[in-house]
């Protein structure tokens, strides 16, 4: 199921994470995550008609954003991550 989004939000997919496996090992629940930094690096899916700080051109890029301003709407037709154009704070090239 697809997503168009409207009133300048963009929708994400997570990118994948670098990990070093230095570190020992230590089993945790699937749904746990230890973040130290506020910042999530994210793929941008679609975006609004009506944004103007981001472009088709930036579609299938990663940005940075600040884990706590994506918002995930779950729903039947799947999950969806979303956040606004301004909580963008840049395009990695």
């Amino acid at each position: 199921m697809n997503l168009d989004p409207r009133n300048r939000f963009l929708l994400l997919e997570e990118a994948p994470q670098q990990t070093e496996e230095t570190a020992p090992t230590i089993i945790l629940p699937d749904d746990y995550n230890v973040k130290t930094n506020p910042f999530g690096v994210y793929k941008i899916s679609q975006i609004s008609a009506d944004c103007n700080k981001v472009s088709l051109e930036d579609i299938g890029k990663l940005v940075i954003v600040e884990d706590h301003m994506v918002s995930t709407a779950s729903l039947d037709q799947g999950d969806f991550l979303l956040v606004q154009e301004n909580h963008i704070y840049g395009v990695l090239g």
